[in-house]
């Protein structure tokens, strides 16, 4: 019962709060991310199964990519209108408060500087950075070996070929005229840090909604563990923090540190469509088992706690 009313108190009643069924700004941006990833997936299918050169795919994928960002910006702009955007900033934020958040900065900033050195990556077991460079060298999409720059000899698992990730790291090294090595291994994982942040930031919202007492606080509290986690787990690899901050260009470093968090948020603010657009993301950057990943588990996992909790405070109910 003990676990039912903690459910309660993080979910109120499961996305029924006025507070937690909102969207926050971060909201907008990781969507915007997860529309690019599906964009993405459908040009490299494209390009996978008609032959299309990767100069061609690009300017599809810029076309596209452009209108998915100016979507969501008018989205964002309507859905804000639409609320009357009640701000918070008129509250009176503690000493601790400010403190918490001078610390987040602080380890933030310290791990972006860490990321924007770009000479500290971990590549081992990784053909990205080949793969996109054997797109580009050879204008098209796994037209010849990333090792061997020849044409393949031998199939490699479909599973594999339709990970989107490299195509978008090349359309990217394409478009702008950056060097795939910049792209790879400097700019993408940038992104992914500050995504991480605005996934977590998020997440922070839902578990400690405003008219919570001490909100604020505890919001401050929860962004600085969270970096302060990061930072500590850059011993060994395969932790998250390891991932964000020396493989940020890796799918899974995507999955575990953004559409994770974010994830979690959906499930306590019940937002079922995007939880959707979570699961099928992961399907496009990761290797999944017929496109069930931890995303979907996890989904079903919250979803299946909620239910059980609810049918146990109902049945409370019933015996009082």
């Amino acid at each position: 019962m003990h676990v039912c009313t903690e459910w309660k108190i993080l979910g109120k009643t499961f996305g029924k709060d006025k507070e937690l069924s909102k969207n926050y700004l971060g909201d907008f941006v990781i969507l915007g991310i997860i529309v690019i990833i599906g964009l993405t997936e459908v040009v490299h299918l494209t390009a996978l199964f008609l032959g299309w050169s990767l100069a061609r795919c690009s300017v599809l994928w810029g076309g596209l990519a452009g209108a998915a960002v100016l979507g969501v910006l008018i989205v964002f702009l309507y859905q804000r209108r639409k609320e009357g955007r009640k701000s918070e900033r008129s509250r009176e934020k503690s000493v601790a408060e400010g403190i918490l958040y001078a610390v987040f900065a602080i380890l933030v900033t310290a791990q972006f500087v860490f990321v924007c050195r770009g000479d500290v990556t971990y590549h081992e077991g990784d053909m990205t950075l080949e793969t996109v460079q054997s797109f580009l060298g050879a204008d098209g999409i796994y037209r010849v070996n990333p090792m061997t720059g020849a044409p393949y000899t031998a199939g490699m698992p479909f599973r594999l070929k339709i990970l989107c990730l490299p195509t978008l790291y090349a359309c990217i090294s394409r478009i702008t005229g950056l060097e795939p090595d910049f792209v790879v291994r400097t700019l993408i994982p940038m992104i992914t840090l500050v995504s991480c942040y605005v996934s977590f930031g998020v997440l922070a919202g839902s578990l400690f909604p405003a008219e919570d007492k001490g909100a604020g606080r505890k919001r401050a509290c929860f962004l600085a563990a969270a970096a302060l986690i990061f930072w500590v787990g850059i011993y060994r690899y395969g932790m998250d923090g390891f991932q964000l901050l020396y493989c940020g260009w890796r799918g899974v470093t995507i999955r575990n540190c953004v559409l994770i968090p974010w994830l979690v948020s959906l499930c306590i603010r019940k937002k079922w469509i995007s939880m959707l657009l979570c699961i099928l993301a992961e399907a496009c950057i990761v290797w999944t088992l017929y496109g069930c990943g931890w995303c979907l588990f996890i989904a079903l996992g919250m979803a299946a706690a909620g239910l059980y909790c609810r049918k146990r405070e109902e049945k409370s109910l019933r015996e009082r």
